[in-house]
């Protein structure tokens, strides 16, 4: 059985094909262990909703549209966007009921304090009186609650001021 030369540099060019892709779809040590270093996370931690929510959309994807290529996770994004808003709606819900509940909790114990407070001094206070003290205790937390933002804002442009400094000097050195 005769080979010819174009057949033999053929089979050699499909051999050296098949070995370099597979090479270049073998994992490295560092893939190993980073793959590996993820499933022991996972296996302890659980895998997070973002990464179970992906996993879902593309089992979805690969059941509604067997043998197509699974799109990116952008593409997939995009397609379940109601779904992604409604989420971030319910969580937005229950972040601001657990604030809620938590501001009422600070407030019973804050009166509770003050009850404790009068009760060692043999004081009690009429209705009026608690009044006040609520108005008071509102005043004080919103007094509070202006001087985060200030400080947040403050921090923020501070933090804009030594930004702008360091490309004002970089830009300086890189012209020196």
């Amino acid at each position: 059985m005769k080979f010819s030369c174009s057949t033999l540099s053929l089979a050699m060019v499909a051999i050296a094909s098949i070995a370099w892709v597979a090479t270049a779809v073998a994992e490295t040590p560092y893939e190993k262990d980073q793959r590996e270093q993820l499933q022991h996370y996972q296996q302890t931690h659980g895998t997070s909703p973002q990464a179970a929510q992906a996993a879902r959309w593309e089992q979805d994807w690969r059941q509604q549209h067997p043998g197509e290529p699974v799109p990116s996770f952008g593409v997939l994004e995009k397609m379940h966007r109601d779904e992604i808003i409604a989420q971030t709606n319910r969580d937005f819900a229950q972040m601001q009921a657990e604030r809620q509940a938590q501001i009422r909790r600070e407030y019973q114990m804050a009166r509770q304090h003050q009850q404790q407070v009068n009760a060692a001094q043999h004081v009690s206070w009429s209705t009026q009186r608690w009044s006040q003290w609520d108005q008071q205790y509102s005043r004080e937390h919103q007094q509070q609650a202006e001087n985060y933002l200030k400080a947040v804002r403050q921090a923020g442009e501070w933090a804009t001021l030594e930004q702008e400094r360091r490309e004002e000097e970089k830009r300086r050195k890189e012209s020196e």
